[in-house]
């Protein structure tokens, strides 16, 4: 009996140190290769030497608003062409890191068409991990496909499966892998809004909560010693573990939110919506508090940047800079539209939405502009840049381009 128990619990303690993580499982590959980067939240750990962007490539693309994942050499995303006003396919791509060759693309979906003409195509961006990359479409098919083909290897349609609500501006969340799980807001019924598929084959490992799916992504990270995945869905913030057990749950005067959850500190996460404003709530022992609210930062779909002590952002269209802990507002940045941003080394990554990439210091005291070039051409470049290697990505609805900045 004795022997069978130990048996028991060495057998745990492998289950347990497979799937209950620290950290992501890109993290062990390097790259770009998730929504946000490596930590998910839009910061590059690499060096910036160059504040002059130098052009490597540019090519021609179709719509879509899927960042620029990078890994071993290949740099991936989404995008669609249509046939006529009401069909085409949406697609999943790779390009040659140094040269922009196409080295394969393959059929994911049907094109989304966006009903109010923002632009059509993929919102979600995909994630890497070793051997695989995982993407959602517009209308949410999520698939695992080789990285070196595109060999699809399974996939899950969310309406068909698990009788999810299609949002009105189509599905947006973005995949986050832990171990062997890849963790989605699927927004299905009965208890299935959350969902941890096994990465290798999509069958469920396990599907919490009840809400239906939104447009923010989930984030990972670890608050007092524990790792946490944060959802914030309709009005409410709740965090798991990653067995899917429930840690604690939060109602917040929020909704709708597009930008995803963004840790500012040890313990306390921001959230801000386009209409309500943003609050910061504080988590200790497994509950949540509210300790700071205001309207000086209200982001439409652009999520915020966290970085020493300040939260960088675009209070609707207007680049922002606002203390963690009281909210006061340090600077103001006019002209970028709605655009975005990543920061590298200190030094804010700044797109435009008409395709402006501008190099700023990462500070409070003001906005300080090293540099600037028109890097794509076009409006709507509403998706995120990327970093990796010293190269920096972006993209619009017509165009993708890969910049030298070491």
């Amino acid at each position: 009996m004795r022997n069978k128990n130990a048996l028991l619990f060495v057998s745990l303690l492998f289950i347990f140190g497979l799937i209950i993580p620290g950290f992501s499982q890109t993290d062990a590959i390097g790259g770009w290769t998730q929504y946000r980067g490596q930590i998910r939240g839009g910061i590059s750990s690499e060096k910036l030497t160059n504040t002059k962007p130098e052009l490597i490539w540019k090519h021609k693309i179709g719509a879509g608003f899927s960042e620029i994942v990078v890994s071993e050499g290949s740099v991936y995303t989404m995008f669609c062409e249509k046939i006529d006003s009401l069909t085409g396919f949406e697609y999943l791509i790779a390009y040659n890191e140094k040269t922009g060759e196409e080295q394969w693309q393959t059929k994911v979906d049907s094109i989304y068409i966006e009903i109010d003409g923002w632009g059509d195509g993929p919102r979600s961006t995909p994630t890497i991990d070793e051997n695989y990359i995982f993407s959602l479409s517009g209308r949410g098919k999520l698939s695992a496909r080789a990285k070196k083909d595109g060999k699809l290897i399974w996939e899950v349609d969310f309406v068909n499966e698990f009788k999810s609500t299609r949002p009105r501006w189509g599905y947006s969340s973005s995949p986050i892998l832990i171990d062997n799980m890849l963790i989605m807001e699927v927004g299905g019924t009965e208890g299935k809004t959350f969902v941890a598929f096994n990465k290798n084959n999509g069958k469920v490992i396990w599907a919490k909560g009840s809400g239906q799916a939104g447009y923010n992504s989930p984030l990972l990270t670890t608050i007092d010693g524990q790792s946490q995945l944060i959802f914030f869905n309709g009005n409410t913030v709740s965090s798991y573990n990653a067995l899917g057990d429930t840690l604690w749950t939060c109602k917040t005067p929020l909704g709708g939110l597009i930008a995803m959850p963004v840790l500012v500190g040890p313990n306390k996460l921001f959230f801000s919506s386009i209409t309500k404003g943003f609050l910061i709530i504080e988590v200790k022992n497994n509950k949540a508090i509210e300790v700071l609210k205001g309207m000086d930062m209200k982001n439409d779909f652009m999520t915020c940047v966290y970085y020493n002590g300040y939260i960088y952002g675009y209070d609707i269209a207007a680049l922002r800079c606002i203390s963690a802990e009281t909210g006061e507002v340090k600077w103001t940045k006019r002209g970028f539209g709605k655009g975005s941003f990543i920061i590298v080394d200190d030094k804010l990554v700044v797109l435009s939405d008409k395709g402006k990439l501008a190099i700023a210091k990462a500070g409070p005291e003001a906005y300080l502009e090293f540099g600037s070039i028109q890097a794509i051409d076009g409006s709507r470049a509403w998706t995120a840049p990327s970093f990796s290697g010293g190269k920096i990505y972006v993209r619009n609805l017509t165009e993708i381009a890969c910049f030298k900045l070491n």
